[in-house]
């Protein structure tokens, strides 16, 4: 669907240059994206070089904890995203379809609408036939309450239990931010 990956692009694009005008950003992941969108199509998974990925920082409504997955491939705890597939309209279809199969609960807000909250592009080591890569992760910001059962995997995290669990720091900055955008 060429035509579906030049609208995301374009949206992405558009929605970049939103996130670049707001305070809470770093401006090397910026342009790193803007210059991985010019690939032919950076949403492509078999893409050796890597792709674009979408993810959401799931806060409960009361921003005191923070709904995380635990990812089996890379032996952590993360928020919620994965790949886009083709019937996702936009890299934001894209996160929320994730957080609602990741997690199992399906009522959330989007308190920023589909702003971007974070990126971040981190290494993906090779994995049985997926050769070692870079995902491009668009991050956003959801919200939902205790409603609902939570997904094998699934679990809140309180606040100060985000920072233990993560090993690269990139979780507790999107955490920070989404708490900065919550109150």
């Amino acid at each position: 669907m060429p035509g579906m990956s030049g609208a995301r692009r374009e949206a992405l694009l558009e929605a970049l240059d939103a996130y670049r005008a707001g305070a809470l950003h770093d401006e090397e992941p910026i342009s790193r994206f803007r210059t991985f969108l010019e690939r032919a199509d950076p949403f492509r998974r078999g893409d050796p070089d890597g792709h674009v990925t979408a993810s959401a920082v799931v806060a409960h409504t009361s921003a005191d904890r923070f709904l995380l997955v635990f990812h089996r491939k890379l032996d952590r705890w993360l928020q919620p995203g994965g790949h886009l597939e083709d019937g996702d309209p936009s890299v934001f279809d894209a996160a929320l379809r994730e957080a609602r199969e990741e997690t199992g609960l399906s009522d959330f807000s989007a308190p920023i609408g589909s702003a971007i909250l974070d990126l971040d592009v981190h290494a993906i080591p090779a994995f049985d036939a997926d050769p070692p890569h870079f995902h491009y992760d668009v991050r956003f910001l959801l919200t939902t309450g205790d409603g609902g059962k939570l997904a094998d995997g699934a679990a809140w995290f309180p606040l100060a239990a985000v920072e233990p669990a993560d090993s690269d720091g990139s979780l507790t900055r999107a955490v920070g931010k989404a708490r900065a955008r919550l109150l």
